[in-house]
């Protein structure tokens, strides 16, 4: 158990960093699209003339902010769910079933990092042309990115539960879980 308990705070500590990172990330991309597709809508209908660029790059970094986002709203639990199974059991098959759904998650979007890999390799001679040349593996890079947060962020998630579930207690909110909840409050 005290094993685990270690493994939980790497793995907590590590996605922390991580989903501080994307979170950053998220919110930059969130003004780029905004400022892009304003300029965008300025050029084409206000100067009639358009920008060859900016449906493109509002594309891709709509494709990153995706892969961002996905692994802050794993660890927020904000993806939609069915838990009208796992509610009805008591606390520690709860814990059991919450942790067999979360190493799913793990082990799937491990395998998808390491096939999104692959993708964004095989797309490393493609170009972006409209947005300066730029490799597309620069474009495909944020899914094997994105997927492998989301795979340590399930096993975080795995661990969390199975300790719980032999301990007969919840889970403990980690410091990333605790810290957006903190601001989400203030938002609503």
């Amino acid at each position: 158990m005290h094993h685990a308990r270690s493994l939980i705070r790497l793995l907590s500590w590590v996605n922390l960093v991580q989903l501080r990172c994307f979170a950053a990330v998220s919110v930059a991309l969130v003004a780029v699209i905004a400022v892009v597709i304003a300029l965008g809508v300025f050029f084409r209908y206000v100067l009639n003339d358009s920008l060859s660029w900016a449906e493109e790059l509002a594309k891709y970094a709509m494709l990153w902010l995706v892969f961002t986002a996905a692994p802050i709203a794993l660890r927020l639990g904000m993806h939609p769910g069915i838990d009208m199974l796992s509610t009805r059991f008591p606390g520690r098959v709860e814990q059991v079933l919450k942790a067999i759904v979360s190493l799913g998650i793990a082990a799937f979007c491990g395998f998808l990092a390491i096939k999104g890999h692959q993708f964004a390799w095989n797309g490393k001679t493609q170009v972006a042309i409209s947005i300066g040349d730029l490799s597309m593996y620069w474009i495909f890079v944020s899914i094997p990115l994105g997927m492998l947060s989301m795979a340590l962020v399930g096993l975080q998630q795995f661990l969390e539960h199975l300790v719980a579930a032999v301990l007969g207690t919840t889970p403990e909110p980690d410091p990333f879980s605790v810290r957006m909840q903190h601001v989400m409050d203030e938002q609503a």
